[in-house]
């Protein structure tokens, strides 16, 4: 298998990766690749934040996370 994380991914396609990645767990190497956009710009006054649940990036206001930007 394939150590990630301090998580060890059996041989062959690994779907989905607790951080969000999608994953081939081969013999001699690993490669995945984000289930999410990044975000390329955002107002100073909020922070980006990655839902795990979702697997998706949220941009909120640094002083209320509740409230997106």
């Amino acid at each position: 298998g394939c150590m990630l994380n301090g998580k060890l991914y059996p041989f062959g396609r690994i779907e989905r990766t607790e951080d969000c990645h999608a994953c081939t767990c081969a013999e001699r190497a690993m490669s995945c690749c984000s289930l999410f956009f990044t975000s390329v710009q955002h107002d100073e006054n909020c922070k980006v934040l990655l839902n795990r649940k979702l697997c998706k990036l949220e941009v909120v206001r640094k002083d209320d996370p509740s409230k997106t930007c």
